[in-house]
């Protein structure tokens, strides 16, 4: 199972974010089989989130990115791929 590294800026502050992450776990979870680790804010940038989790594989991610978009998204992620930086590492 893969593990998951990801930083990624935020655009509605940490604690809209944090609670719009954290209830979506059991979605994460029953629906694609992704597991939260730890998840954080940068402590140099507010805006800055760090999170690691564990995947089934790639293609998971990828179904869960396109179709829990909206819900991202209204969590304050920010969409631009510039903004984000994803590291892949085995188990």
């Amino acid at each position: 199972m893969p593990t998951l590294i990801l930083k990624q800026k935020i655009t509605k502050g940490y604690d809209h974010w944090l609670a719009a992450f954290d209830g979506a776990e059991g979605l994460r979870n029953s629906k694609y089989g992704i597991k939260t680790i730890y998840r954080g804010q940068d402590v140099n940038d507010n805006d800055t989130i760090h999170v690691v989790m564990y995947t089934p594989n790639m293609d998971v991610i990828q179904e869960h990115m396109e179709n829990e978009a909206e819900l991202i998204a209204s969590a304050g992620g920010d969409t631009d791929p510039e903004t984000m930086s994803m590291s892949i590492a085995s188990d």
